[in-house]
């Protein structure tokens, strides 16, 4: 198609490609990124400028004053717009490194100096009318008319410069888009000013912006369900909450595929998904509004208005009935059971990873309560909420790694001797300091382990009750303190190296120490919690099975395992008191174990009826609250009985 003498065809279709790339940008939730923004604008500055350029061209052949205005205006904003895709250019590829979006000096200086030295050189082009003269009679572009390619070439080089410079911090993907498509964008250049009647100079801007988009922000959508990604969930979530000023409220479902999850099962999950992508398409016609995301392989997000009690729960129950309809009649042996946790509460200005965290909170519960379905209380956000607090502060610990934290409170509790009737061990017990509130190991332990820390915690305590033995160990008799170890810390070969220098470090002998490990172990274990063991007990470390009779291990595996000290759960206990076949067998145990050379010892005496049937039965050391409830390790040495040549 040719204007005043000028090919504008590939201006035109690339018009299109720009208004369709902006459309995309604006209607499918593309990954917020911290670039995002760059693309964004410079898809609108694209269609702004293709725009001015096709119009100036148009109004080459102005007639009226009017005409030459508009041609003057269309022509300066071409410029301007066009400097604006330049900045744009260099600056989504100069931030694509994540150092030198730390420190924006660079980019700002050059992205000044650029912009000085174009406003300099094309303002006095514009001004002085040197872009445009007179032959014939009518009006015609001039050489310097193309002036802004020149700046474009020298875009290309900062951008070539740039990436150099930041290689080693620029994907990969992207290195070797720019190396093919750099010889592309300078031949089309050239071409450009060689040949000025074709204009195809808005290929090198929209094509790239088209591209940055496609591979770095583009949420695609699932063939069979229709659903988007995790990153367009977020999109719309921040969307939302961006908007959401005047008080409407925001619900949440989940729903996830256990059994399918556990076993990695994808063929199935891609039957599941088929009949589930009716149901999405019901829900979406009977709530517009709620939009539904694959947010994994396994598990489904939705969001919708929460805006009044009655269509909250029509949704709800909606979306459960259509999920009883789609799996059932399952022809597979495997059944695809499914989870759903609704959220409706007010955290609309929670993130993404709360909102994860939350979820897979509500998940578990739902699992332990044995439901489908879910619906979350405000309780159940704040006890999510103090959970992840609690992990924050347990990977700040770690991260410190002072095996003096302050954060990490240590307890003993004094473990009664029978025979000699006094205190000769006892046991170290972990609190959590957060923020002034002491958490019980019941509930950080599990979050600990979840988070990769129990090591730390482990060294932690260790070093401390080591600091405390060796203040009082010239002081007091006694024999030794017990420390727990998680098993998953014994599948490191170089535990025994570690954990006997810190007893070595602060000067205390190893038999000073004991650990305890708890029964539950598989035979995949076996190998390397036998090597550690061995190497402890090399040391002079011996070890308390812990929590016996709450685990699957066999006593054959016991046996074999150098354990020095049994330590019978009070369950064990409490229900034989009950139970005369479980008494004879706890006293059966017994006698096997001692037989055997091991010290028996049961845990959770709390009375004196407890007490003398613990007596009765045998057992060589009671730990409980009957003798002596736990302290804090600075008054330890008050169970123990003082040395009589320090007292002399």
């Amino acid at each position: 198609m040719l204007i005043n003498g000028f090919n504008i065809a590939a201006e035109r279709v690339d018009l299109l490609i720009a208004l369709v790339m902006l459309y995309l940008t604006v209607a499918t939730k593309p990954r917020r990124t911290a670039v995002l923004s760059v693309v964004f604008y410079g898809q609108i500055l694209s269609v702004a400028n293709i725009i001015l350029h096709m119009a100036s061209i148009f109004l080459l052949s102005f007639d009226t004053a009017l005409e030459g205005f508009l041609f003057r205006m269309s022509v300066l904003f071409y410029y301007v717009t066009y400097l604006g895709i330049l900045v744009l250019l260099f600056s989504y590829i100069h931030l694509l490194s994540l150092k030198q979006r730390e420190n924006l000096d660079t980019l700002n200086v050059v992205v000044i100096v650029f912009i000085a030295i174009y406003m300099i050189v094309v303002g006095g082009v514009f001004i002085s009318d040197s872009y445009v003269t007179v032959i014939d009679g009518a009006y015609k572009f001039t050489e310097w008319s193309s002036v802004n390619v020149w700046f474009a070439l020298l875009d290309v080089v900062l951008i070539v410069l740039s990436t150099f410079q930041n290689r080693n911090e620029i994907p990969r993907v992207l290195m070797n888009l720019i190396f093919i498509f750099v010889p592309f964008e300078i031949l089309t250049l050239v071409i450009q000013m060689i040949q000025p009647q074709y204009v195809i100079l808005s290929v090198t801007y929209v094509v790239p912006f088209m591209l940055c988009y496609i591979i770095f922000h583009s949420n695609l959508y699932d063939e069979v369900t229709g659903c988007q990604n995790k990153q367009a969930f977020e999109a719309h979530l921040l969307s939302l909450q961006k908007k959401n000023k005047n008080g409407k409220r925001i619900g949440f479902i989940y729903i996830k595929f256990p059994r399918l999850e556990v076993v990695d099962n994808y063929e199935l999950m891609f039957i599941a998904n088929s009949r589930i992508s009716a149901q999405i398409r019901n829900l979406e016609q009977h709530n517009p509004d709620a939009r539904v995301y694959s947010i994994n392989e396994f598990t489904y997000g939705i969001i919708f208005p929460n805006n009044s009690e009655h269509v909250t729960r029509e949704t709800i129950e909606l979306v459960k009935n259509d999920l009883e309809e789609a799996m059932s009649n399952w022809e597979y042996s495997n059944s695809p059971e499914y989870r759903m946790v609704v959220i409706k509460n007010d955290i609309e200005k929670c993130d993404l990873q709360t909102l994860d965290a939350y979820s897979n909170f509500l998940f578990d519960k739902a699992a332990k309560k044995k439901v489908r379905v879910y619906e979350a209380t405000l309780s159940d956000y704040n006890i999510c909420m103090e959970q992840k607090e609690i992990e924050r502060v347990i990977v700040d610990i770690r991260n410190k790694d002072d095996l003096m934290d302050p954060r990490v409170v240590v307890y003993v509790q004094p473990i009664f001797d029978v025979t000699n009737n006094n205190y000769q061990n006892a046991e170290a017990l972990m609190r959590l300091d957060v923020h002034g509130r002491l958490i019980s190991p019941d509930i950080f332990i599990p979050l600990a382990e979840k988070v990769g820390c129990i090591h730390t915690l482990t060294r932690i305590i260790l070093n401390k009750v080591c600091a405390k033995i060796y203040e009082i160990q010239d002081y007091y008799n006694f024999e030794a303190v017990s420390v727990n170890v998680s098993l998953s810390e014994f599948m490191d070969y170089c535990l025994h190296d570690e954990l006997i220098d810190i007893i070595k470090n602060n000067g205390i002998a190893c038999d000073r120490i004991r650990l305890e490990m708890t029964e539950s172990m598989t035979s995949d274990e076996i190998e390397a919690i036998s090597h550690n063991m061995e190497e402890f007990n090399a040391a002079g470390v011996h070890f308390y099975l812990d929590d016996f009779g709450t685990g699957y291990s066999n006593l054959e595996r016991i046996v074999s395992l150098p354990f020095r000290t049994i330590k019978f759960d009070k369950s064990l206990l409490y229900k034989s008191m009950d139970d005369p076949i479980l008494l004879r067998l706890i006293q059966n145990m017994v006698d096997v174990f001692k037989s055997h050379g091991l010290v028996v010892l049961v845990e959770g005496v709390e009375n004196n009826k407890q007490a003398e049937l613990s007596i009765g039965l045998g057992f060589e050391y009671i730990q409980g609250y009957k003798y002596a409830a736990p302290v804090p390790i600075n008054k330890l040495e008050e169970f123990f009985e003082p040395k009589l040549e320090r007292l002399a």
